[in-house]
């Protein structure tokens, strides 16, 4: 089986976790693709951006593994603007996704009172001029702890649950069952193994510091509490309009 990963701190402590004859399968893409690639390969599992489920419906979700986040760690962050009464432009830059393109609408719409304008942005950043999410590891460059706004944290106030951000996800439902039963425990193992995994990583010592701090709240087991979760997050589309239907998943 081969196992299908974006490119961030979460997903990499994911993947140091998994058995030795897994991690020589892992293929590291684009978050706006492994949808498509888990498509197009039955033999493939993948950890692919939530929202995307709504236009690949047929691909089985798993009801055991994830990867959600519920407080200051984050694998997107926002960065305002400094001295701003209001704004209308959005940039969006890093690994984007679905996700951060639908949710950052909502999100500023129904927190904001803020109607934006969303723009994918490649040009050097200018924080002191523009309001930037920023999206996986991008983020280490910039200091988000101290910096930027977790937007997960964001969410997860919006629906009132954590946020979830990535599903483990396969066109065939016997690779989802196989890599759960590699990964019994998965939160306790991560946990026991944080600061070694995070030494393989080069952080800035703050981010280091809360990553070890603040473990607690991020989530790599789906529980009853994250399908709650990933239910609430689908239907924000569809009540605002954005998608004409609520899709039902297909936990295994």
């Amino acid at each position: 089986m081969k196992l299908i990963i974006p490119q961030n701190i979460y997903s990499a402590l994911f993947a140091m976790s998994l058995p030795d004859e897994l991690k020589k399968n892992i293929e590291v893409k684009p978050s706006s693709v492994i949808c498509n690639e888990l498509e197009k390969d039955s033999n493939a599992a993948g950890l692919m951006p939530s929202m995307d489920i709504y236009k690949h419906k047929d691909l089985f979700v798993s009801s055991k593994l994830g990867i959600s986040f519920d407080g200051v760690l984050s694998n997107t962050y926002i960065y305002f603007e400094p001295e701003q009464l209001s704004f209308n432009d959005l940039f969006l830059r890093g690994d984007v996704s679905t996700n951060e393109i639908i949710l950052s609408k909502i999100l500023f719409t129904e927190k904001y009172a803020q109607d934006v304008n969303i723009v994918l942005d490649t040009n050097p950043v200018d924080f002191g001029n523009r309001n930037y999410i920023v999206v996986g590891n991008e983020n280490l460059d910039f200091n988000p702890i101290d910096k930027g706004m977790s937007f997960a944290d964001q969410i997860s106030s919006l629906i009132d649950y954590p946020y979830v951000n990535f599903v483990i996800a396969s066109k065939n439902q016997g690779n989802i069952i196989e890599l759960e039963n590699t990964l019994p425990s998965l939160d306790k193992k991560i946990e026991d193994n944080i600061e070694k995994y995070l030494s393989k990583i080069d952080l800035r010592e703050n981010l280091y510091d809360s990553i070890v701090a603040e473990l607690n709240s991020v989530y790599y087991e789906i529980t009853e509490n994250e399908k709650e979760a990933l239910y609430e997050l689908i239907k924000l589309p569809f009540y605002k309009g954005i998608f004409e239907e609520i899709i039902d998943i297909r936990f295994v």
